[in-house]
């Protein structure tokens, strides 16, 4: 630890890539040190090799970067090396210290009269280790961008089959080797024993048959007890809560068609009711737009409202040349409408107030009587701008073809954002009697 050394901050990609390897390599080490106990304790032949040293190495550089990286205390980044030093002091740092002391290489030399076995059984210290992999599997579950829910039925099954393979090497370990029976084959009936035993189904075709083996099979059997009733709990929580937003949404068409049927709706507009909802639960998954940005703070709001729309803002002429202030007042004055197929979004003659901008889907121009399409309009496109301008009744009737996702911005608020850009509302004003002199000219 060197105080010219920058700190890193938790959440830099270069330090989380780094944090996945070393959680690769706590797997690897939970895999292979219990399988090198117990099978070849007491060999020389498989004794300290260069992958101890590899091991010391990582988890060492991992204790530095440690030191060097800023935490955060309740939502607090603290960026003092001392503070991080002290943080660590008193958490940490002693279980990954004694994850990394290469036992084989300071008890094996001159003057330690420690045996084979021993300095082979000491690697078991590396297992410390897991009680670190379990913290960052924990922020690597908040980062992964999947259904929370999968995540944690994967994370389960993990944790149930590093604690099969630990209780399943620690019966090959009590129960000894065993004539003309191969390693491979050993461990698997080990690991067939535990699982019989964690599960409470025990067959009885393995069974202990010495004082230490029976003491052992008691404690997997209480641990196998409680394990069973959390799997089980788990795994129905997981299941039952796997998609809530859906079992959310099929709650809610429940009532409203309860609703319908006891309003005795017709039953072709039942069906129209239906198919809105299950528009929705397609294209937004059941969620409100404006319900979701209005729980935001007003950064976050500005930030996620900005990104959906300011392209499709920055396509309308009438918005050539304003500032991003103004844009941005405009964004989340907008309000999103959504429009089943063949609705009237204005019709012709009736007062303008409102403009609208296509986020999905198709409309028409038509005519009165609707036997002329002048113009379709998809994504992308816009209409009724005039309204803005000069609140004047509507030139044609617009229609839907189809389910259509729109956003509206109305005069009132438009007027009330422009009082705020004087020079830009000078602007505005000018188009507004231009378009004006251009309309009567053409009556």
């Amino acid at each position: 630890m060197l105080t010219g050394i920058k700190m890193v901050r938790p959440d830099n990609r270069i330090r989380f890539a780094w944090e996945i390897f070393v959680l690769v390599v706590i797997i690897w080490t939970i895999i292979n040190i219990p399988v090198y106990v117990v099978f070849f304790s007491g060999s020389a032949e498989h004794s300290a090799d260069i992958t101890e040293l590899i091991l010391t190495i990582i988890f060492l550089i991992d204790i530095l970067i440690r030191f060097n990286t800023a935490v955060i205390v309740k939502r607090k980044l603290i960026t003092s090396r001392m503070e991080v030093l002290k943080i660590y002091l008193r958490g940490w740092f002693w279980i990954d210290l004694a994850a990394t002391i290469p036992f084989w290489f300071i008890l094996g030399g001159p003057g330690f009269a420690v045996t084979l076995q021993t300095l082979n059984l000491l690697r078991i210290a590396r297992l410390l280790k897991l009680f670190r992999a379990v913290q960052t599997l924990r922020r690597a579950r908040t980062s992964i961008l999947l259904n929370p829910n999968i995540v944690r039925m994967v994370l389960l099954v993990f944790w149930i089959l590093v604690t099969a393979h630990l209780v399943a090497c620690g019966w090959i370990y009590i129960e000894g080797d065993i004539a003309d029976v191969s390693n491979v084959k050993q461990y698997i009936m080990a690991f067939y024993w535990t699982i019989t035993t964690l599960t409470t189904i025990g067959y009885g075709d393995i069974t202990p048959k010495e004082t230490i083996q029976m003491l052992y099979t008691i404690c997997v059997e209480i641990i196998g007890a409680g394990l069973y009733g959390f799997i089980i709990g788990n795994i129905a929580n997981l299941i039952a809560n796997l998609d809530i937003a859906r079992a959310q949404q099929r709650e809610k068409i429940e009532k409203i068609n309860t609703f319908m049927q006891y309003r005795n709706l017709p039953t072709d507009l039942q069906k129209k009711v239906n198919d809105y909802y299950n528009y929705i639960w397609e294209t937004r998954r059941g969620y409100d737009e404006t319900s979701v940005l209005h729980e935001l703070p007003v950064s976050l709001k500005t930030n996620v409202s900005i990104f959906l729309n300011k392209e499709m803002i920055e396509k309308v002429p009438l918005f050539r040349g304003a500032g991003d202030a103004l844009i941005r007042d405009i964004i989340l004055n907008l309000e999103p409408v959504v429009y089943t197929p063949d609705d009237y979004v204005v019709k012709k003659g009736e007062m303008g107030y409102d403009m609208f901008f296509i986020s999905r889907g198709t409309v028409d121009v038509v005519s009165e009587d609707e036997k002329i399409v002048y113009a379709t309009l998809s994504a992308g496109h816009f209409f009724g701008e005039i309204a803005l301008l000069l609140s004047t009744p509507r030139t044609a009737t617009i229609k839907t073809r189809e389910y259509c996702d729109l956003y509206r911005l109305n005069k009132d608020i438009f007027d009330r954002v422009l009082e705020r850009y004087p020079v830009f509302a000078e602007k505005i004003k000018d188009m507004a009697e231009k378009r004006n002199m251009e309309i009567k000219s053409s009556k």
